[in-house]
């Protein structure tokens, strides 16, 4: 299993974004939904909600326990993207 891409990452409540994330596995692709709950711009966990049949869950959560780490690194900027615009949004503020 082959992790493709993170798209549509946005955040779903004050400290947890959603993202749907794209998986090959045998040549085909599948997609699931990842949860990330946050602090500041920090990532602290990630869980999986809902996937495509044809993966399992457990296969997405001993996934997320082996590369913790680098979704945590690959998730970071879009945490800090989505951080600012909600500052824009609700505060009207630029930096």
């Amino acid at each position: 299993m082959r992790l493709v891409a993170i798209e549509n990452f946005r955040l779903v409540d004050r400290n947890k974004a959603g993202a749907d994330v794209v998986f090959e596995k045998d040549s085909n692709k599948y997609t699931a939904k990842f949860f990330f709950y946050l602090q500041g711009n920090s990532c602290l966990s990630i869980r999986t909600g809902r996937h495509e049949e044809g993966i399992r869950t457990c296969e997405l959560e001993d996934y997320i326990k082996e590369n913790r780490n680098e979704l945590k690194k690959i998730v970071k900027p879009e945490v800090e993207r989505v951080r600012k615009e909600q500052r824009i949004r609700v505060y009207g503020l630029k930096e």
